[in-house]
């Protein structure tokens, strides 16, 4: 939507989940103008019926204050997206067995269960598996005058990392990125048409969980699902529901966000020569490439909250059960805290600690975070390495889901 139009969008009847809305990608102009005007904005959401409307908070410190105050805006009693049901067989009670749509108590004794599996010290460990990961990955283009950045590099790279980390073997990547569109890709259109019934998905993945769980070898006996075999949470094992539906977190968390980041990060950067030969000489810069990459285009647009009481915000009145969505797209690029905040900047100060890529620094701030950052960091370096010509070879077109901020397609050649 281009700013001129922006101006004209009478905001009292917008409907920010109507899709013509997002035809020319993220409306970052209309964003603004919502923070100046409207930063507690409601939106009938008239494409899904049923289902109710939604208020959007785009300032930066009001998403971080909701996102700390989880007993008046809760991850469980709605769900963490704009639907209840976001797709036939996935009802509101099983999304929230899994742990980002839970509240505490129970969420933090669920977290604790894997938190240590996080930690800087543990990530660390996994530094020479990531590089050896993306070294494979990239092997497998580099006889190739032209691919796809997406397709070729972006789903293979992470999709074997949180693999490698969830004890699944190589084979079954393929399988568990279609399960991950399933579960967080499920409004693009041509997403869609590859599965019909995903309750039977559903009862696949508890299929494939068990099984794993019943072949494990010494390899996989330290992974992340055996960590939630073992577990118990108020004195109960998890039920092999809560596994598979913890596995459906952990599965879409690793593939969705260092997919969607490292793909527009690579993107900005094909599209400023001037700042991928820099990066190439200066190699201590990706680090806060990757943090910029991080606020500009973080892998989630949103995450929804639902009030549990009447409350207020900025003089509108929100009634208990109303949902509300956090925008990362607006508050990563709120005016008020980020100077030129269009701009891909990599001399910014203190942005591993501001940016809210990861969320708002309440008790769902990303578990995988460090994960992220290392994954992406070892990714653009050995990118730029072993491609210097690389450059863009048509268009790049994007997912069609709003809870996505993500390219589906960035075609690139080499140029000699």
């Amino acid at each position: 939507m281009s700013s001129a139009h922006t101006d004209d969008v009478d905001l009292d009847n917008l409907d920010l989940a109507d899709p013509a809305v997002w035809d020319d990608g993220v409306p970052y102009d209309l964003f603004k103008r919502m923070q100046r005007e409207a930063p507690v904005h409601y939106s009938p959401q008239h494409n899904a019926p049923g289902e109710g409307g939604f208020w959007s908070i785009t300032r930066f410190d009001d998403v971080r204050a909701v996102s700390r105050d989880h007993r008046t805006f809760s991850s469980e009693k709605r769900g963490i997206f704009h639907y209840d049901d976001i797709a036939e067989g996935i009802p509101l009670d099983l999304q929230r067995l899994q742990l980002i749509s839970m509240d505490p108590p129970r969420h933090d004794r669920l977290k604790a269960l894997v938190i240590k599996e996080f930690t800087p010290e543990k990530i660390a460990e996994h530094d020479a598996d990531v590089k050896q990961i993306i070294s494979d990955v990239l092997d497998s283009v580099a006889d190739r005058e032209r691919f796809d950045l997406v397709a070729d590099v972006a789903r293979p790279i992470p999709a074997r990392v949180i693999g490698s980390l969830l004890g699944t073997p190589p084979e079954d990547d393929e399988k568990l990125v279609h399960w991950t569109n399933v579960f967080t890709a499920f409004e693009d259109p041509v997403i869609r048409e590859q599965w019909t019934d995903a309750g039977a998905i559903v009862t696949e993945i508890i299929e494939y969980v068990n099984h794993q769980l019943a072949e494990r070898t010494d390899t996989a006996a330290g992974s992340l699902v055996n960590t939630m075999l073992t577990a118990e949470v108020e004195g109960q094992k998890l039920t092999e529901l809560e596994i598979a539906t913890f596995f459906v977190l952990l599965m879409s968390a690793g593939n969705d966000s260092t997919r969607a980041t490292y793909s527009a990060t690579m993107l900005e950067i094909l599209r400023n020569p001037e700042l991928r030969d820099r990066l190439r000489t200066n190699p201590d810069l990706i680090d806060a490439a990757v943090e910029e990459g991080l606020r500009c285009y973080p892998a989630f647009s949103f995450m929804a909250r639902a009030a549990t009481k009447d409350t207020e915000l900025h003089g509108k009145t929100i009634k208990e059960g109303d949902r509300l969505l956090l925008w990362y797209l607006a508050s990563n690029r709120d005016e008020s805290v980020f100077e030129n905040p269009d701009t891909f900047d990599i001399t910014r100060e203190g942005l591993a600690d501001k940016h809210q890529a990861f969320g708002g620094r309440g008790k769902h701030f990303c578990l995988g975070a460090n994960l992220a950052r290392l994954e992406l960091k070892l990714w653009i370096q050995q990118t730029l390495e072993r491609f210097p010509d690389l450059e863009l070879d048509g268009e790049p077109t994007r997912v069609r889901a709003l809870f996505l901020n993500q390219y589906n397609s960035i075609p690139v050649r080499r140029s000699s």
